[in-house]
């Protein structure tokens, strides 16, 4: 089995390898600590499994996943995250995740989750299927930020980091100008006037750290 870690944290990729390798002995793994890195990882080897962060420096994990899932099918992607919030894992799993684990979850159930996606089947914790299930069954009405494009979503929570338009233009690959339209579209779609308002909701609803 080969597995790839993406995550810009050391010692959080240190202590993933320590323990997939006492579970799975013969495995090979392979590091990257951001998105240029992990592509030219997969470009360079064959990988089973992605263990994949959310918070990437430059691209984030949410970014980047459409791309592996689109030039390399084969990987299974398995997104962790600092964030329990519901909709990072709906993002995710639409995205072609076939895995969702906060970290705080990755230490006990990742070994579950890779033998089951490597059986070609998605994993999902009690909590993320119990959180499915009352997204599936509400009736009320949605939270502002499900209602953003993942592309609005990621601006979104780099505007409520208090990244500059140019910042995020450079994180992103994109113009000033496409952020200024993005800030507005999400504005619009939240019913919000300002950045400091983005702010409040998104320390709020935990969805920044």
């Amino acid at each position: 089995m080969k597995i790839l870690l993406i995550d810009d944290h050391a010692v959080m990729r240190t202590g993933l390898r320590r323990i997939l390798l006492d579970e799975f002995h013969s495995a090979e793994i392979g590091e990257a600590a951001d998105a240029e890195e992990a592509l030219a990882m997969l470009r360079r080897n064959t990988w089973d499994v992605a263990l994949l962060d959310i918070s990437l420096p430059g691209r984030s994990g949410l970014d980047l996943l459409p791309q592996i899932r689109s030039a390399y099918p084969a990987v299974r992607v398995i997104v962790l995250s600092s964030f329990a919030d519901q909709q990072f894992a709906v993002r995710a799993l639409r995205e072609g995740a076939a895995a969702f684990l906060t970290k705080e979850q990755a230490a006990r159930e990742v070994f579950d989750a890779i033998r089951t996606v490597i059986s070609g089947r998605r994993y999902f914790t009690a909590e993320l299927a119990q959180q499915l299930a009352s997204l599936v069954t509400a009736s009320g009405a949605k939270s502002p930020h499900e209602a953003l494009s993942a592309r609005e979503f990621e601006v979104f929570r780099l505007i409520a980091s208090a990244k500059s338009p140019a910042e995020i233009g450079a994180q992103l690959n994109i113009s000033t100008k496409t952020v200024s339209t993005y800030r507005t579209r999400i504005l619009e779609k939240m019913g919000m006037l300002s950045n400091a308002e983005l702010m409040q909701y998104a320390i709020r609803h935990g969805l920044v750290s």
